[in-house]
């Protein structure tokens, strides 16, 4: 019943609201923990054959959307050597645990921006993927977007995906 009486919303689009304060954290948590970081034009258009892992965190409250954090093997092992201030090898759980981390900072941030934008977020707990020849699957019902970054010359990007209706 409650359904029927809240409209349902269609996107079209990410928010820009989510995009501009998601890539506002990605770059201070970096430039704070790694060096310095930047948006950037590099794209991938089939990275699956890439060695990489991946962080990926949801968030639910006034809007209902997920980012996945992703770096290559290389982006990966130098940002973590500057974050955790030791060698964390890739096919570790160290690595796991750091990429972890990483990615509910940032995501903590995004929550703390957004708080001020007066949109609420609450998020989820960080799950990690490592591997070869995988890709992060989108439902047609869902929208995304990928932004491009790079930390002392390591490029990386964030997936952000929501769904396109609100009731979905």
């Amino acid at each position: 019943m409650l359904k029927k009486l809240i409209p349902s919303v269609v996107y079209e689009e990410i928010p820009s609201v989510l995009l501009e304060n998601l890539s506002k954290a990605v770059i201070d948590f970096f430039e704070k923990t790694c060096g310095p970081a930047s948006a950037t034009d590099f794209t991938v258009t089939d990275c699956r054959s890439w060695t990489k892992i991946v962080g990926i965190i949801s968030f639910v409250g006034d809007l209902t959307w997920s980012i996945v954090l992703v770096l290559p093997e290389f982006t990966a092992e130098d940002t973590s050597k500057k974050f955790a201030g030791f060698e964390v090898p890739f096919d570790s759980e160290d690595m796991g645990d750091v990429i972890g981390e990483m990615t509910n900072i940032i995501a903590g941030m995004v929550c703390g921006y957004l708080e001020k934008d007066c949109i609420k977020a609450q998020l989820s707990l960080p799950t990690v993927a490592r591997g070869k020849d995988f890709e992060h699957i989108v439902p047609e019902t869902f929208i995304s977007e990928r932004l491009y970054f790079q930390n002392n010359g390591n490029d990386f990007w964030v997936k952000v995906f929501m769904a396109k209706s609100s009731q979905d």
